[in-house]
């Protein structure tokens, strides 16, 4: 229980910080450009597009299954 009490309070501690902290974009900044450039490059790497592509297609077959196995019972 007060596990959960201290998660609670960092939770909402944080967004406080995010709401009511007038140097947020100064924080955030050079985290957000590095996502972005490590999104950029992976967009460009053919090795991750067919990863992703192979993901992509499990999560469609097993969509597909848990559809199929719905219809059974209905």
């Amino acid at each position: 229980m007060i596990g959960k009490l201290i998660i609670t309070a960092i939770i909402l501690g944080g967004g406080a910080f995010l709401l009511l902290s007038d140097s947020f974009e100064e924080y955030i900044s050079p985290y957000a450009n590095a996502a972005v450039s490590d999104i950029e490059d992976m967009k460009n790497d053919p090795a991750v597009q067919t990863k992703f592509q192979q993901a992509l297609d499990v999560i469609y077959e097993n969509i597909s299954k848990i559809k199929f196995s719905l219809n059974d019972f209905f």
